[in-house]
């Protein structure tokens, strides 16, 4: 129990940090609310075995969806995230049947060449998505840029909770059992089909609501910005250099990826490229000597840490009972 007092404490003192009516930690705190919900939605199908190079398009469906029922229902922004994210997981239900037959290399590619034909789409209806021009959110339907935040990080907490609690499941498990063998999976009776659709519905709702939110924060969208390579790239990135396939790890990638980010860009100057260069090198290394990312080597230090204490017990023992 004591070990969540930490956690609870942080989570306060984001929770307060909106009403400081600063924007940059505003601003700061919603871009890494939003890429902790995605990575944790990339980092879903990366559990089953499932990588996706094409999560753009479940961030730019959701974010067209939300920008749209707000435009033309005239709802409250937290009303269209419904809709979003129903469109969201629709469309991994319609990836899912679409791919039942491809795996590895093969699926990616098919998630990347979906996310491209989003946005070939997007700029070919602009009666609908106001093509290359964009289009531009209803202010009266979005709160102040205190409580979007908010709002995100809520999220963010949401996810975290989400996927934390799909650990203890059947769910879980049979994950696992896709990513290492889809035909020893069906002899343990795992359906592969309907817990790949499951999945993808799942990590397709949570992008979905990601984008949404940060349509929302923008109050501007287009085909180019809505499905931007950025979207399918970070989550993997921070997925990676946190530790895929666990809990912790991609909401630690993502923070570290905000924080590194913020970092170089003030001391580059805000030069285009420097931060993407310090991304792929860290990438390469974290790749080269730690596989398991930020996650593994801190379980490591704390298993290394306790194995050490107990050698050194029964030395200390040993010495207690000889003394005369």
């Amino acid at each position: 129990m004591m070990r969540w007092i930490p956690l609870v404490v942080v989570g306060a003192l984001l929770l307060m940090l909106p009403f400081a009516d600063a924007a940059m930690a505003n601003s700061w705190l919603f871009r890494a609310s939003t890429l902790v919900i995605l990575t944790i939605s990339w980092n879903m199908m990366a559990n089953a075995g499932l990588v996706s190079l094409g999560h753009a398009a479940f961030w730019g469906v959701g974010s067209y969806i939300g920008i749209l029922t707000v435009n033309m229902a005239g709802v409250p922004f937290f009303v269209a995230l419904v809709p979003a994210m129903i469109g969201g997981a629709g469309l991994g239900v319609v990836l899912a049947i679409a791919t039942a037959r491809l795996r590895g290399i093969y699926f990616a590619m098919s998630t990347l060449a979906l996310s491209e034909g989003l946005r070939v789409v997007a700029l070919m209806v602009p009666f609908v998505t106001g093509g290359a021009s964009g289009i531009y959110i209803d202010k009266n339907a979005v709160p102040s840029a205190v409580l979007l935040p908010l709002f995100a990080l809520l999220g963010a907490f949401a996810s975290i909770a989400l996927s934390a609690y799909l650990v203890r499941t059947r769910f879980h498990f049979a994950s696992r059992a896709l990513r290492n063998s889809e035909d020893a999976a069906k002899m343990l009776g795992v359906d592969p089909r309907r817990y790949r659709a499951n999945v993808m519905a799942l990590s397709g709702a949570l992008a979905a609501a990601a984008g949404c939110l940060n349509a929302s924060y923008s109050g501007y969208l287009d085909p180019e910005t809505a499905f931007s390579l950025n979207y399918t790239i970070l989550p993997q990135i921070s997925a990676i250099i946190g530790g895929v396939h666990t809990v912790a790890g991609p909401v630690l990638g993502a923070i570290f990826i905000m924080v590194l980010m913020e970092v170089t860009r003030f001391a580059s100057g805000a030069t285009p490229g420097i931060g993407l260069m310090i991304l792929g090198i860290l990438l390469i290394v974290c790749i080269l000597y730690l596989p398991r990312g930020i996650h593994g080597m801190i379980t490591h230090s704390i298993v290394l840490r306790h194995a050490l204490t107990r050698r050194a017990q029964p030395e200390s023992s040993n010495k207690a009972s000889a003394a005369p």
